[in-house]
């Protein structure tokens, strides 16, 4: 399983998921992370083959990077996604449920909820 993380300002969210991750790892089989800090090298990595299944992580920064995350949603097929939305504004959830996400939280929403969501999709993929 891979998991797949974009967030643009300088992965901090991220980083603390994957240290989460991390911490948890030994019970859970990750092939790889892969961190993206661009909307155009997400698009370039998920516009090549993805090798097995995969979880994408989207971290949306504001509400631009909300749409621009959008614009870009046909690459996404049917890669499960976690969607962590800028806000709790009507507009911005109406936005992120554009994506279908299977778990949507926000920015300062508690991560130790996406860590767990992520590690039961991990387990359940390995159990396929």
């Amino acid at each position: 399983m891979k998991c797949i993380f974009y967030e643009k300002k300088g992965g901090i969210i991220a980083g603390q998921i994957i240290g989460l991750l991390n911490a948890s790892a030994i019970e859970i089989k990750i092939e790889k992370i892969e961190l993206f800090k661009t909307i155009r090298t997400l698009s370039q990595r998920l516009k090549r083959p993805i090798d097995g299944s995969a979880i994408l992580v989207l971290i949306a920064g504001d509400r631009e990077d909300l749409l621009r995350i959008v614009a870009i949603h046909e690459l996404f097929g049917l890669i499960r996604i976690i969607l962590i939305l800028p806000d709790r504004e009507d507009e911005s959830v109406k936005i992120g449920f554009k994506l279908q996400p299977r778990f949507l939280t926000y920015v300062n929403g508690n991560l130790s909820e996406v860590q767990g969501v992520l590690r039961k999709m991990l387990e359940l993929s390995e159990a396929d």
